[in-house]
């Protein structure tokens, strides 16, 4: 895996190994990047289900200001902060130890906002539609912010949920992208 553009391009980013880690592919990360570059610049990003780091820290070469991972595997964890050190973006990026639900509702007590929220839980959990429903719960979305749910073609997304509408959704094999909006 690598830095696709920016700052960072080309610059590897580790993986754990032996572990079930699904890693958005490069295909997929340029199609999605392609499709959110407006959106990037100085943008406060949140990377749920963070495994590596890898599209957080693909936006933050890309130049948005900040980034928040989380993640609940001690192990995947200490490979993200790893990434990040590696890449030099300390200063940037925050990666945090806990289960979603819980850092969302820690997030939104603390009034955070994010311009993109990417959600990319272990496929047979199906927890896309709880977890934006708890996004809208905590207030944490900024007003014109993006929330992009990746998830297997099996996990039904409704058009809408909570306060947010479906505004795209692309296929790629066996997984698809779903973009929420206001």
């Amino acid at each position: 895996m690598r830095i696709i553009a920016g700052s960072a391009k080309g610059k590897k980013i580790k993986c754990r190994d032996g572990f079930d880690t699904r890693p958005t592919t490069d295909r997929v990360k340029e199609s999605l990047f392609s499709m959110i570059a407006p959106y990037i610049s100085e943008a406060k990003v949140l990377d749920l289900f963070s495994g590596t780091g890898n599209i957080a820290l693909e936006a933050i070469s890309r130049g948005a200001s900040r980034a928040v991972m989380i993640e609940l595997e001690k192990d995947a964890l200490r490979v993200i902060i790893e990434n990040v050190n590696n890449l030099g973006f300390e200063g940037q990026c925050r990666a945090y130890k806990n289960e979603t639900l819980r850092a969302l509702t820690i997030l939104g007590k603390k009034r955070e906002k994010f311009d993109i929220i990417f959600l990319d839980p272990p496929y047979k959990d199906n927890v896309c539609t709880k977890v934006i429903e708890k996004i809208a719960e905590t207030g944490i979305l900024a007003e014109n912010g993006l929330i992009i749910a990746e998830h297997h073609i099996m996990e039904d997304m409704e058009e809408t949920i909570a306060e947010f509408k479906k505004a795209d959704e692309r296929r790629y094999g066996k997984k698809e992208l779903s973009f929420y909006t206001r």
